[in-house]
């Protein structure tokens, strides 16, 4: 329980990420402004270039300090100066979310009862050694290949025993039915890994945030059987990420500043399908009443909680498709257990 604790509500002295005006006895925006250059090492340009930026920061600190105002309880979700705090909502949009077309023709896999029996009251991946470091994409529109090989990892690992960082840049490369860093949707890219025949190491092909040429000879380290869809339910996906990491899409609209908290869905509509982010829920728990999904972005550890977000769950009432769509279409790689793959009974 200490660790879930933690995740919620990390000490505010830590990183400047979690401050707002409010915490400073600081005479002015501009001074607050300096002190996040320093934090973030952010350099610009030429003056017109900073004196742009300082404008953009000024009405972010003024939203976050809004928003902020009007959180109701101590677990809500707060917003912060993290490193995209001088982007417009239109550039961060543009670099790090895009409009997902979410198939609606995909078989469903119908769980059984008998599956779903005795869950665990809370379940994190990472604590059983299944989920890799959290990554940062940059300006290119990988998420959707990151939520990829985190899924595929932590199977690996679950069935083999071995923890191996896959390579997102393969995918970015090499999946023609994805577009690179202009997005893609990830059954695209777990199809590729199967008809592939498994899928490169990140230390043999390393991320490079940009467009590159596929390496025909790179090796298939690791492999997956096939790919299985959850049915939508919220019942469903718990059962299924209490077994393993799982990938979903959700709309991250108005999650720029996120830095804690459980996000509750506040710029979601509640009856929608739409979907701007690929990423990895990787656990669930409940604190203080509320229920919520772990989720592993790729924005770096210096968005969020150190990279991760926590997002209401347990609403099926009120979202037919789960918080910002979270339910909609998970999807979540099978790897077989062969006599060469250890059973680990300790995970």
């Amino acid at each position: 329980m200490m660790t879930k604790l933690f995740l919620l509500f990390p000490v505010l002295v830590v990183s400047f990420a979690c401050f707002v005006l409010s915490d400073f006895s600081i005479s002015s925006e501009e001074e607050v402004f300096q002190v996040w250059q320093k934090e973030q090492g952010r350099e610009y340009g030429n003056p017109e270039e900073k004196a742009k930026r300082f404008q953009i920061f000024q009405r972010n600190l003024r939203y976050i300090n809004e928003m902020n105002a009007k959180r109701k309880s101590p677990m809500q979700y707060r917003l912060g100066l993290n490193k995209f705090a001088d982007m417009t909502p239109e550039e961060f949009q543009k670099t790090h979310l895009k409009e997902l077309e979410i198939p609606s023709n995909l078989d469903h896999v119908k769980v059984q009862d008998d599956e779903c029996e005795n869950l665990p009251d809370s379940v994190d991946w990472r604590e059983k050694g299944a989920v890799t470091e959290v990554r940062d994409q940059g300006e290119c529109q990988s998420h959707w290949a990151f939520a990829v090989t985190g899924a595929i990892e932590g199977i690996n690992k679950i069935v083999t025993g071995n923890l191996v960082i896959l390579s997102a840049q393969e995918l970015v490369d090499c999946d023609p039915a994805s577009n690179g860093c202009a997005g893609g949707y990830y059954f695209n890219a777990f199809g590729w890994v199967i008809d592939n025949g498994g899928i490169d190491t990140e230390a043999n092909y390393p991320y490079i945030a940009q467009n590159g040429t596929c390496k025909k000879n790179a090796s298939k380290v690791v492999s997956i059987d096939n790919l299985l869809v959850v049915d939508g339910s919220e019942e469903a996906l718990l059962c299924r990420v209490s077994k393993q990491p799982v990938s979903v899409s959700i709309d991250a609209t108005g999650l720029q500043f996120y830095t804690g908290g459980i996000y509750g869905g506040e710029n979601c509509s509640k009856n929608s399908r739409y979907a701007t982010l690929v990423c990895l829920i990787v656990g669930y728990g409940s604190v203080g009443g509320e229920d919520y999904w772990i989720v592993k972005n790729s924005w770096g550890k210096k968005w969020g909680e150190n990279g991760y977000l926590l997002i209401k769950r347990n609403v099926s009432d009120e979202w037919p498709y789960g918080v910002c769509a979270i339910n909609a279409l998970p999807g979540y790689p099978i790897k077989e257990v062969s006599s060469s793959s250890p059973q680990l009974s300790s995970i």
